[in-house]
């Protein structure tokens, strides 16, 4: 494993609302501390001669993910997580405090005051050079607003990246406003354009030699489209454009749900879905007319096939999920299901049963636990067949049930009535809350990315330096409190500080998958990986994801560092510590600099 690139520090911070400063080569202000500011590689394809990468990035993702969940928190009678915290071993969070937020500079928007400009990167695979292709103002008006660039494709010699811009009204689906972004393959910058009418975008799949994606439908006239079947609140989109006139599409598909991953089955698109906007609809697998019928005149013809509400025996969890990776591999449809932006279930469940104890930390504590399962992995054979198979391959034959009539939790067999095949949820680990957040097929055998939770929750969560359980309790929890069940579940359940982002390999369809990481890929500061990218059979590339700032610099005890990082997979080679920080952050130094 070789890091190709990665993100380099990016600001110096002066302390709480003030003014920061981008770091400039040689240049070290007096009072300031250097940050790392863009964490994720959200948006990631290559282009279809396969030469270059591209990824679009989203900028700390923590303060941005607590911003977002803050009306779900207080919807629940808890309080808001949004008081700012600097711990400068892990991360800075300002929220409305922020300079940025207080002169209304974009993307920032009231309690999503850490949010800062995404970046766009282009990749040579032959020579390794990195180029930052990040849109001017004056190409791109729109790109400040945005909070990230989430989904990217190419066909010919287009590339198409989406982004979304700042909301905190979307809670943990984290939509916004749609725009999308041009580029010939050379880099050259062709435009872009804002779709209102779109509240979320997620990923491209090339299919049949045409070009798709998903979004969100935006509500309409003030009011949320209705969810349920024949209701549609997302749309599967084609592509119809050219260079000179990249923004044209046709809607060859409406579902009651918004597309996120997509895969080709038996000729035939496949997608999991998210809730959408005003949805009621939970999310699962849809799969489209054959792909020589699909077009305008069946875009109502998709089939939903399985949804979380077969599986989850508890309907408010069951509710609560979002699908992530499809993919076809070995005559199956391997699918999955996680919690997204780690506390939407437990919120559901305390805002619509007051009755559930949490006033404290261990009964908050236990409500998450029974309400919040790790993340599922199934797979489903003939889909939408009279003889359609589904088997769950990572989850649990019983799950945690709320049962209000009585007041307790109750355990429930799974509503597929079936035994795991290779294991419990999260490949094992409670706290993959995502498997499947990026997922691909590489030499005949399937790679799963996951998003791990531990450093969140013992780094922020159980961190008196954050004050978060002052703030979600809404009285006081004395630091010395705080730190003892940090110690207790530092012993109990956090046991390896070193554990982290994960990606799981099946080799087959009839082995269990095994880990190819456990600590993503020997730096404990990437929480996830979302990219997993193949480049014909030669190449096999990850891009990762974290919400840390600190430290911008290479530390041990566990091997950590602040930013993205675009890896470079040797299936010939052992997985080890990163052996090319020195060259990657030369690389990204001289075009930063180049560009700035």
């Amino acid at each position: 494993m070789t890091v190709a690139a990665q993100a380099q520090p990016d600001r110096w911070w002066f302390g709480p609302g003030q003014p920061t400063v981008p770091i400039r080569p040689g240049d070290e202000p007096d009072g300031g501390r250097a940050q790392t500011t863009q964490g994720y590689v959200w948006a990631f394809t290559a282009d279809e001669a396969q030469r270059h990468l591209w990824w679009g990035t989203a900028s700390n993702a923590t303060g941005g993910g607590m911003a977002t969940l803050a009306a779900e928190f207080t919807g629940a009678g808890l309080g808001a997580p949004v008081r700012p915290w600097d711990d400068p071993e892990n991360v800075t969070c300002e929220f409305d405090t922020s300079y940025n937020a207080t002169h209304d500079v974009p993307p920032t928007e009231s309690v999503a005051g850490d949010a800062l400009p995404a970046q766009i990167w282009q990749y040579d695979i032959e020579t390794g050079a990195a180029t930052d292709r990040t849109p001017s103002a004056a190409q791109c008006p729109d790109f400040q607003r945005l909070a990230g660039i989430r989904a990217a494709g190419s066909i010919g010699d287009v590339v198409l990246l989406g982004g979304i811009e700042t909301t905190t009204t979307a809670g943990a689906q984290a939509g916004g406003t749609v725009v999308l972004l041009a580029y010939n393959v050379d880099g050259t910058f062709l435009g872009a354009r804002r779709f209102p009418e779109w509240d979320n975008i997620k990923n491209f799949i090339v299919a049949g030699g045409r070009l798709y994606f998903g979004v969100g439908l935006a509500p309409k006239g003030g009011r949320a489209p209705k969810g349920g079947p024949g209701r549609p609140t997302g749309s599967v989109q084609r592509w119809r454009g050219t260079a000179a006139d990249p923004f044209r599409f046709e809607e060859v598909g409406l579902l009651g749900n918004q597309p996120s991953y997509f895969t080709v089955h038996r000729d035939r698109i496949v997608t999991g879905t998210w809730v959408g906007t005003g949805s009621s609809e939970p999310a699962g697998v849809y799969i489209s007319p054959p792909l020589h019928e699909l077009g305008p005149q069946t875009r109502t013809d998709w089939r939903l096939v399985f949804t979380a509400a077969n599986l989850f025996p508890d309907p408010l969890t069951a509710h609560s999920m979002v699908s992530f990776a499809v993919v076809s591999y070995e005559g199956w449809i391997y699918a999955t299901f996680g919690i997204p932006s780690v506390a939407p279930s437990l919120t559901h469940h305390l805002a619509a049963y007051p009755q559930i104890p949490r006033g404290s930390v261990a009964e908050l504590a236990l409500a998450y636990m029974r309400s919040s399962p790790g993340g599922v992995v199934y797979r489903i054979k003939d889909p939408g067949e009279v003889n359609q198979q589904v088997e769950l391959l990572y989850g649990e034959h019983r799950y945690w049930v709320y049962d209000q009539d009585t007041g307790e939790w109750a355990m429930r067999d799974n509503l597929l009535h079936q035994e795991p095949r290779f294991g419990s949820g999260g490949f094992g680990s409670r706290f993959n809350d995502y498997v499947g957040w990026g997922a691909a097929v590489f030499r005949g055998k399937l790679y799963l990315g996951t998003f791990n939770t531990e450093k969140v929750l013992r780094d922020i969560t159980l961190n008196p330096a954050t004050g978060l359980l002052n703030e979600v309790l809404a009285r006081p929890v004395r630091d010395v409190e705080v730190t003892l069940w940090r110690q207790i579940a530092s012993r109990l359940v956090f046991r390896d500080n070193r554990t982290a982002g994960q990606v799981w390999v099946f080799d087959d369809a009839d082995s269990p998958a095994r880990p190819l990481t456990t600590t993503g890929f020997n730096n404990a500061c990437n929480w996830g990986v979302r990219g997993v990218l193949p480049v014909g059979d030669e190449h096999l590339f990850f891009g990762t994801n974290q919400g840390w700032q600190y430290p911008t610099e290479p530390r041990d005890g566990p091997p950590r560092r602040a930013g993205w990082q675009l890896l470079k997979y040797d299936p010939g080679a052992a997985v080890s510590a990163p052996p090319l920080w020195e060259r990657a952050a030369r690389q990204l130094a001289t075009a930063a600099g180049r560009r700035g």
